[in-house]
């Protein structure tokens, strides 16, 4: 029996594989500052996290409580609430800050994130299986002297073709001994755009 071929089917099975093997690529790629601002998206962007990052970190340093400090504070990063109707990768914006932070030479920071894996090897090297010498020994851990937390929220209002997209980061600095805000301030990023529609 003759086999017939369906030009119709031959078209689709065409552009199906042309759009599998060619619909994910790209013509030509280049490296882009990253702290070139892009507004695209009514979403939280990097430059958002950039300005956070840098405005409210260096509130922080020049604030009375670390100018004044001799030395460096011991501090610990809280977990950053995201207070907004976004997903947004608080943990990147919290490493941001904390590195800002550092770099600063004006505070140590405690590892919260790593504490069981810290108790675990620092358990196993004072056994019989590592030499004594050698391991590290408990009760040498600093204790964190203040707790660094933030609050990101936000509210979006459209107003006829226009979108106005508002943020307010807070960042708190506490004193764990006393339990008291030891500084605090906010950072509040305003965007605008503009609605484009397409015919149907």
């Amino acid at each position: 029996m003759k086999k017939i071929f369906h030009p119709i089917l031959f078209v689709s099975l065409f552009l199906a594989l042309a759009t599998t093997s060619c619909g994910r690529r790209y013509a030509k790629g280049k490296y882009i500052d990253p702290n070139e601002i892009i507004l695209r998206s009514d979403k939280f962007v990097e430059s958002d996290l950039q300005q956070i990052a840098d405005r409210l970190s260096e509130s922080l340093i020049a604030s009375d409580e670390v100018a004044d400090s001799q030395g460096k504070l011991t501090a610990m990063i809280s977990l950053f609430v995201n207070d907004t109707d976004e997903h947004i990768d608080m943990r990147s914006l919290s490493d941001k800050l904390k590195t800002k932070l550092f770099k600063s030479k004006k505070f140590t920071f405690v590892n919260a994130a790593l504490r069981p894996s810290v108790k675990e090897e620092v358990e196993y090297q004072n056994t019989e299986w590592v030499d004594q010498k050698t391991a590290t020994k408990k009760g040498k851990q600093l204790g964190a002297e203040y707790l660094i937390s933030g609050t990101l929220s936000s509210i979006k209002q459209p107003v006829g073709r226009q979108e106005i997209v508002y943020y307010k980061m807070t960042i708190e600095l506490t004193d764990l001994a006393k339990n008291t805000l030891a500084w605090t301030d906010d950072l509040e990023i305003k965007k605008k755009f503009r609605k484009r529609f397409t015919g149907s």
